[in-house]
């Protein structure tokens, strides 16, 4: 449970400080706050990965951060990545590079479904699911996936959304 003077994610990267009218606002709706930063926890470090790693996950978000041009979210990312142990692989897929050759079918499949749910989520449909199906997913972790890259974008969208309300300020 988070205070009211708890800085959180959201808050150190748009520079929010406490007594500020906007750090007030945000509190105004402590279950936003407090949900967003459990959410984190939930999505990235969960008690059963389903085969998802907590690396991977760093990867993923941390490429999916980029691929926003969300560099802050990113480095976020970068450092839980190497918290969790990053390899060549985790930090090829974090940089945002095209899916390496070698990378496993399973990897492939991951990393192209968040990036086409990230970058053109208006393209992603039921055949897409069915594409990580045959790549040997099960439901568990298909779900997984769905809620990292849904939490992922959700983050960058309210930073964006804070920065334009402090331009209005």
């Amino acid at each position: 449970m988070m205070g009211m003077s708890d800085l959180d994610q959201i808050d150190i990267l748009s520079g929010l400080k406490p007594g500020s009218e906007l750090y007030a606002i945000r509190r105004e709706r402590p279950e936003f706050v407090e949900g967003t930063e459990l959410c984190r926890e939930t999505v990235l470090s969960p008690n059963h990965g389903f085969g998802l790693s907590h690396a991977l996950r760093a990867a993923l978000a941390s490429r999916m951060a980029r691929s926003i041009g969300r560099e802050d979210l990113a480095a976020v990312y970068d450092l839980m990545l190497d918290e969790a142990g990053s390899d060549a692989d985790l930090a090829s897929i974090a940089s945002g590079a095209e899916t390496a050759a070698a990378a496993d079918a399973f990897t492939s499949a991951i990393i192209r479904h968040a990036d086409l749910v990230t970058r053109t989520p208006r393209n992603s449909s039921r055949a897409d699911i069915e594409r990580l199906e045959k790549a040997g997913f099960t439901n568990p972790q298909i779900i997984a996936l769905s809620e990292l890259i849904a939490f992922v974008n959700y983050e960058a969208r309210v930073l964006a959304g804070l920065s334009l309300l402090e331009e209005v300020e």
